[in-house]
């Protein structure tokens, strides 16, 4: 631990391994097996309600070069940051989270189980995350209705929801269980269980389970393509988040009919 700075009262636990340059909080609590690298801030001071608060990495994370986590948050068990992300205070984060470089969430966010966030993603603060969301590359969630101001209308994400690259999602946005947003399209209002959006007015097209790439053989519900990425405890969830997409189309077909 060569040139660190770690407050005696941080609360380390055994087998962790923390980087050059990097500064550990008194409110720090680490789980067993972490590996923090270089030039790392783990417990940032946070103020008002949240100073003094307790941040809590779970065991076996994963924290790379130049993150800022901020007291007050918990990330669970097997977390991993890329390199230079921020996590503001109070953002409660479920197991096995991923978040890509440089991205960012601003704080009083909730995030699920398994969550995966790619590179320069931004998450609004008070954002409502669900288990197995993905964010893409330049995925921008708002909470700011009348830009600037100090109302907070934040975005809701259910279970399973996906933004591809460079999509905006508007404040107060609510992205239902398995739905999809195209690249560049800005979502706004709520989106429907399984529904695809697309576009810069957001129009909804179609339901995922209409979505394939012949060419590589793959379709949508994406657990079908990608549940090998995920531990095998997370395996059940996935089965039943793709069955509850699946049962959604019903549903669209019927709301999409003509009067």
């Amino acid at each position: 631990m060569e040139g660190t700075l770690i407050h005696p009262s941080a609360k380390i636990g055994t087998g962790v391994k923390i980087g050059f340059g990097t500064r550990i909080g008194a409110s720090a609590v680490i789980g067993d097996n972490c590996v923090i690298g270089d030039h790392c801030t783990i417990a940032q001071e946070a103020g008002g309600e949240w100073k003094g608060r307790a941040l809590n990495l779970g065991e076996g994370s994963v924290i790379r070069s130049h993150t800022v986590l901020y007291e007050g948050s918990d990330l669970g068990a097997d977390s991993q940051t890329g390199h230079h992300v921020l996590i503001r205070e109070g953002t409660k984060c479920g197991p096995n989270l991923r978040i890509g470089s440089y991205s960012d969430i601003e704080g009083d966010c909730t995030i699920g189980d398994c969550a995966r966030f790619h590179g320069y993603a931004h998450i609004g603060r008070g954002s409502r995350l669900g288990n197995f969301v993905h964010l893409y590359s330049l995925t921008i969630l708002l909470n700011d209705p009348l830009p600037p101001s100090e109302a907070m209308d934040p975005v809701t994400l259910e279970d399973g929801a996906v933004v591809a690259v460079g999509t905006t999602v508007m404040p107060g946005a609510i992205m239902r269980v398995g739905s999809f947003a195209a690249s560049r399209t800005v979502v706004a209002g709520e989106i429907p269980a399984g529904a695809v959006v697309e576009g810069p007015q957001g129009c909804i097209a179609t339901h995922v389970t209409f979505l394939a790439n012949f060419a590589h053989g793959i379709r949508h519900p994406w657990t079908r393509n990608f549940a090998g990425r995920y531990p095998e405890w997370a395996q059940a969830r996935l089965k039943a988040l793709e069955e509850s997409i699946i049962a959604s189309r019903a549903d669209f077909l019927k709301n999409s009919r003509p009067n």
